[in-house]
């Protein structure tokens, strides 16, 4: 006769099963708006972030200075104080009940099924999270330390300098020829202090609906040999890069990045990366329950990196 299993072991023998598969299908799930923020990890409740200005051209250094001969003095710079940027970690988290019987009756079909629709859950959360800076990037009522949206046209200079302002908003569809405006506007993008930043956008950002015009736009050559119509393709000769995002929420709206700037201002904060452990609470007679656990912050603390087009 076989001797009965002690009761809590059960749930324990589940734990790996339900973590890994959990596990897997969260790596499932891409979030192309994931991969162009600036990952970091906090061991604190809040991550700040100060902006800072940049520096002016760098003089011509003298190594002797007048008629005394002493050495030349090296000019010391500082930074304009820009704008602070809090970032506040949240806490997500969701569950899975797992019952006995499915375990006793060997139905690990089920298990694993309940495991991974936890982990795509996981998984399109963080997707969804990272594509909201975008999906509310001209929205009033997401604002970042400046206190205007992601994309506006009055964003202010610094804190001490809100006259002068700068635009990254647009309102024209996709086009080729819009696509060429939006980069000579990255290149025409002044720093702080007025000088040329420029920035150098490279990346073409969209929704599915318009992936085949982002695809067009960056791959057809624009005329053919010999022909009065033989013009290079100057989109393509800036390196552009098409990244479509199914999380992109508005079907006409898209956005060009400057990918080296993003990571420097777009970021993104673990507190605690996801993961999932067994409910001490559970009734470990008849439910086993596995709780999943994340919790993270995310923002920008500049909007250079980024030009967004509205378009009604």
């Amino acid at each position: 006769m076989a001797t009965p299993m002690i009761t809590p072991q059960w749930a324990r023998f589940v734990l790996p099963i339900v973590r890994r598969e959990w596990y897997l299908q969260m790596q499932t799930v891409q979030s192309p708006a994931l991969g162009m923020f600036g990952v970091e990890s906090s061991t604190s409740s809040v991550e700040y972030s100060q902006g800072v200005g940049n520096f002016g051209t760098i003089p011509e250094y003298n190594s002797i200075s007048g008629s005394d001969g002493q050495p030349a003095a090296i000019r010391y710079d500082n930074f304009n104080p820009l704008y602070e940027t809090t970032f506040t970690h949240k806490e997500y988290a969701l569950g899975v009940a797992i019952e006995r019987k499915l375990w006793d009756d060997d139905q690990m079909s089920l298990i694993r099924r309940r495991a991974q629709s936890l982990g795509l859950s996981f998984g399109t959360t963080r997707a969804e999270h990272a594509a909201s800076v975008f999906n509310n990037a001209f929205s009033a009522s997401y604002v970042g330390a400046d206190s205007v949206a992601l994309c506006s046209d009055s964003h202010p200079n610094r804190p001490d300098d809100t006259s002068t302002t700068h635009d990254n908003n647009g309102t024209s569809p996709l086009s080729y020829d819009a696509v060429v405006d939006t980069i000579q506007a990255g290149r025409e993008l002044t720093n702080d202090r007025g000088n040329p930043l420029p920035t150098r956008y490279s990346l073409l950002y969209v929704p599915v609906e318009l992936e085949k015009e982002a695809w067009v736009i960056v791959n057809t050559l624009r005329g053919e040999p010999g022909t009065a119509n033989n013009d290079a393709n100057y989109v393509a000769g800036q390196g552009m890069r098409v990244v479509v995002d199914p999380y992109l929420t508005d079907a006409n709206n898209w956005f060009m990045i400057d990918p080296a700037q993003a990571q420097m201002h777009l970021l993104w904060f673990n507190r605690v990366n996801p993961e999932l452990e067994m409910d001490p609470s559970g009734d470990y007679n008849l439910v086993a329950r596995y709780r999943g656990y994340m919790r993270y912050s995310f923002g920008w603390d500049d909007w250079r990196w980024v030009y967004g087009h509205e378009v009604s």
